[in-house]
């Protein structure tokens, strides 16, 4: 599972670093002003999108359970859907706490700070689509159990 949460870091982290560079090349400041102020709680809606999908396909697992028996064939699911509660609640912590950072003046003098800094907030945003993502497969996966 570490090497997991490690792996979607550093695609996160390269996509928001790309994103980055993109908006300096661009002159553009529109995912500053629109993650400064809606990202929290877009973070927020995603968990609760989750966990609402993640009762859905447990009340599914659980009547396929009932029916065919077999409850070890879910552990691992069962351990991701956890697993993804945890991410997204770090998620929501770790941008506030940037955000936080972000705004200070002390901060915005430090060459390639804000860079750095905007850099991770992108990849904050991407990796919560990316356990969207994951949630979303999950779903797919327990439609198309055979038992």
């Amino acid at each position: 599972m570490i090497k997991q949460v490690l792996s979607t870091s550093l695609i996160s982290l390269a996509i928001g670093f790309i994103a980055e560079l993109l908006n300096i090349w661009l002159g553009t400041k529109f995912l500053y002003s629109f993650f400064a102020s809606n990202l929290v709680t877009i973070l927020v809606a995603l968990l609760a999108v989750n966990a609402a999908t993640m009762g859905i396909v447990l009340t599914k697992m659980r009547d396929l359970i009932d029916k065919n028996g077999n409850a070890e064939v879910f552990k691992k699911t069962r351990a991701n859907m956890l697993l993804s509660i945890k991410e997204q609640i770090a998620l929501i912590i770790l941008a506030t706490v940037i955000l936080s950072v972000k705004s200070a003046s002390a901060i915005q003098n430090i060459e390639n700070m804000p860079f750095l800094l905007n850099s991770i907030v992108t990849g904050i945003f991407v990796y919560a689509l990316l356990v969207l993502y994951d949630t979303a497969k999950g779903v797919l996966v327990i439609v198309d159990f055979n038992g």
